[in-house]
């Protein structure tokens, strides 16, 4: 009998095995397909994503359908995705350029978070709450949505005016206080006495684990990263780049400290490398899937029933983020020398939590810090914040405008200040619209040929890039009229749109010739069937792809050794011809691809 059992126990292994493992694929599958659906219903209403992995968990979790269990298999696979952001928050991380913005950053930013901890954390503490539980309600309520104000901010093109600065700068040192008050939770759920022994001692644990981590970057790793890269293996590099992030967060947890703080710290080493931006397009796609499980996970611990058993408590933290916070962020703002607008536009764009203050809660839930009772009000209050942001957001000048009881500004104006400052010095100059490949090339040439040159584009890594190369470039939306006259339309010699969209075109076109001015406006086109619209509009086009026709026959020719003076006749007489030789056959081509 006992032989029997033991032949029977690998095979009873194997088959829990196998129902772990179809458990695990089931389980990634419903949150997969939900997650989907309600991500994409985000984007088509122009939603942050991470709205939708919440209200998936929400959906699926054990407060509603039911479909998943609030498991060990998801919080490793959320746990795994807050790795990997923190290790690509240290990625970005520049102490140069931090120091280099230290009043915005440090100072600004520095007074928003512990000013608003402090206050909130006095209020918690007068509530009742035990010193730990109110600095981590603190925390996660200082804190505000990178995601959702970064994206939103960069669609209204306010990243560059003056509250936008403001509000990246804030939300900047944000990032970095998360990172800390992750690494004093486990700290502070140890012990309840000897506090200041226990802080020093993982400040000891912290330096320790940083002057290794330094040695290893220094000495270690851009050897060993070389020869990864000498293999042009992107599967061997991606493999690396998981591993240093993983390994990082493994000796700061030998050490007793968060993961996350180990994976930021190895992020912001190789950060200052030639590798950064390899490692950081070979994490994303992890992280961001990571992530989405991890707001998942987040979502299957709220009880929808919350805001029914305890409304006034989710109104009150609700309160605190949209009422609380800007009054006290927006007179921090006058002190640092912002004007009354601006001020407040910063501080409503802030009004809402965020995605740190979720992870904040849930690690001080997973700690033992935080009572499952307080939980639920905190994460209703904050994920209807972040709903409410949006449009907090899009209606940000009209707000601050009624709290300072003054009219509303342009959300433009600012970026419309700025483009005007630095295009004061161009005269007879050409402006280009869209910095892309083709906007890039042409104004290469236009400088060869010492003509002033500046472009307008709305994508600032574009802008960035063209700064470190010396053109011009500006960030600002030509279809708004203001930002072309603030880019000097009045004084140019002539208009460049090479953006891939004819409707804006068009628009952009309209808007000059609607000023009076006759300069020359070329236009790329790459339909046919939109010529007619920009010719009526008052630019001259340029056909792309009856060009690109027309350059390929050219180099084929050639090579059939066909003589060149007759090659170029044949092309300019298709060209003199209005491109009528192509158009039947090309316009032929378009319709039976959009059928296609």
């Amino acid at each position: 009998m006992l032989h029997g059992q033991k032949g029977r126990f690998p095979e009873n292994l194997l088959t829990g095995l196998k129902v772990m493992e179809h458990a695990l694929v089931f389980q990634l599958m419903v949150i997969l397909a939900v997650a989907a659906l309600a991500v994409g219903l985000c984007q088509r209403f122009g939603l942050s994503p991470i709205l939708g992995y919440l209200a998936t968990g929400v959906l699926i979790g054990p407060s509603a359908l039911a479909w998943l269990p609030d498991g060990p298999t998801t919080h490793l696979l959320a746990e795994l995705g807050v790795v990997l952001l923190m290790f690509t928050i240290g990625l970005e991380f520049s102490l140069p350029k931090l120091l280099a913005a230290k009043r915005l950053v440090l100072g600004l930013g520095g007074a928003q978070v512990m000013t608003t901890m402090l206050l909130f954390a006095l209020v918690g503490w007068w509530w009742g709450l035990a010193p730990g539980e109110a600095v981590v309600v603190a925390g996660a309520l200082a804190m505000s949505s990178t995601a959702i104000v970064m994206k939103q901010l960069g669609e209204q093109m306010e990243l560059l005016s003056a509250h936008g600065r403001v509000a990246a700068g804030i939300l900047l040192f944000q990032d970095i206080a998360a990172v800390l008050l992750l690494a004093v939770l486990p700290v502070l759920a140890a012990q309840s006495t000897g506090l200041g022994v226990t802080l020093a001692l993982a400040l000891l644990k912290v330096a320790g684990v940083f002057f290794g981590l330094v040695v290893v970057g220094r000495y270690l790793l851009p050897p060993a990263l070389h020869w990864v890269a000498e293999t042009r293996s992107l599967e061997l590099f991606m493999l690396t780049s998981l591993l240093l992030a993983i390994a990082a967060a493994w000796v700061a947890a030998l050490a007793g400290l968060s993961p996350t703080l180990g994976s930021f710290m190895a992020g912001m080493l190789l950060g200052e490398t030639l590798f950064r931006y390899q490692i950081e397009a070979d994490i994303r796609p992890f992280r961001d899937l990571m992530l989405g499980l991890f707001f998942a996970s987040i979502g299957m611990q709220l009880d929808p029933r919350t805001f029914v058993t305890a409304p006034a408590a989710v109104a009150a933290i609700l309160a605190a983020l949209l009422l609380l916070k800007p009054v006290i962020l927006a007179p921090l703002n006058r002190v640092f020398g912002q004007r009354r607008c601006d001020a407040w536009r910063s501080a409503v764009c802030l009004a809402q939590g965020g995605e740190f203050g979720l992870l904040l809660i849930s690690s001080g839930l997973a700690l033992g810090l935080l009572d499952r009772s307080l939980v639920q009000p905190l994460l209703g209050g904050l994920i209807l914040s972040m709903v409410l942001a949006p449009l907090l957001l899009r209606d940000n000048a009209q707000i601050a405008a009624l709290l300072t009881a003054g009219a509303a500004t342009s959300p433009g104006s600012d970026v419309e200040e700025q483009i005007a400052g630095e295009s004061s010095d161009f005269e007879a100059h050409v402006i280009v619209c869209g910095y892309g490949r083709l906007g890039q090339n042409l104004m290469q040439i236009l400088n060869e040929e010492c003509f002033p040159v500046l472009a307008l584009d709305i994508d600032p890594g574009r802008v960035r890039q063209a700064e470190t190369l010396g053109n011009k470039v500006l960030f600002g939306n030509a279809v708004q009229p203001g930002v072309l006259r603030a880019a000097g339309i009045e004084r140019a010699r002539a208009l460049v749109v090479t953006i891939d969209d004819a409707q804006l075109a068009e628009r952009i076109t309209g808007h000059v010739r609607a000023l009076g001015l006759e300069l020359p406006i070329l236009v790329r086109s790459r339909h046919s069937h939109d010529d007619a619209a920009l010719i009526e509009a008052g630019a001259e086009v340029f056909p792309e792809s009856l060009e690109i026709s027309l350059a390929f026959a050219r180099q084929l020719l050639a090579m059939l050794d066909v003589e060149a003076t007759r090659v170029e006749a044949r092309l300019n007489d298709i060209r003199a011809d209005d491109y009528a030789p192509l158009q039947p056959l090309f316009d032929e081509a378009m319709n039976s691809d959009r059928q296609l």
